[in-house]
């Protein structure tokens, strides 16, 4: 058995991304954060730094003046960002759900939520895997399309969703 430190468990990096993770399933009961599919491109750390997207920038470019692999490594940072920002609002707006229907009987609608979860995750997954049919990024935009192919899928259903959600005056 290999022993490890107390230092390689609790390292900076290493505690920021079990927080980031802990962060980003809590606001998702446990019932429901088991219906999430597998989506490509959501399970890596999100990489929002401007140093990371540099880095990302300059894997794959060669011979770009300095002016341009800023502008792009803004733009993927951006992209990130917005990305893991539209996720965050599909997730809140499936919470929303959850806890308002909670204890509903009526029609069913407390055994629906589970299932209605699961369809939305299903549409996010679905618009993704149409909209990637339909791109073949090169240089740096094989970082930034896939993160605006799902903001743009995480948009959609948490419109779709909230569209669900009872409105109190």
């Amino acid at each position: 058995m290999k022993k490890v430190s107390c230092q390689q468990i609790f390292s900076p990096a290493l505690l920021v991304l079990k927080v980031s993770i802990i962060l980003l399933i809590l606001p998702v009961s446990k019932s429901f954060s088991s219906l999430a599919p597998n989506l490509d491109g959501d399970s890596q750390p999100n990489r929002v730094k401007f140093s990371e997207c540099m880095a990302d920038v300059q894997e794959v470019t060669g011979g770009w003046e300095q002016q341009q692999m800023n502008s792009a490594a803004t733009a993927i940072c951006n992209a990130r960002k917005a990305h893991a920002k539209e996720k965050a609002r599909f997730i809140g707006a499936i919470s929303k759900l959850a806890k308002q229907y909670e204890g509903y009987t009526n029609h069913g609608f407390d055994k629906h939520v589970e299932v209605a979860t699961q369809d939305a995750w299903n549409i996010v997954k679905s618009c993704i895997e149409f909209k990637e049919g339909f791109t073949h990024p090169h240089n740096v935009a094989i970082y930034q399309v896939p993160n605006d192919v799902r903001k743009s899928c995480y948009a959609m259903a948490a419109g779709l969703v909230e569209s669900q959600l009872i409105v109190s005056k």
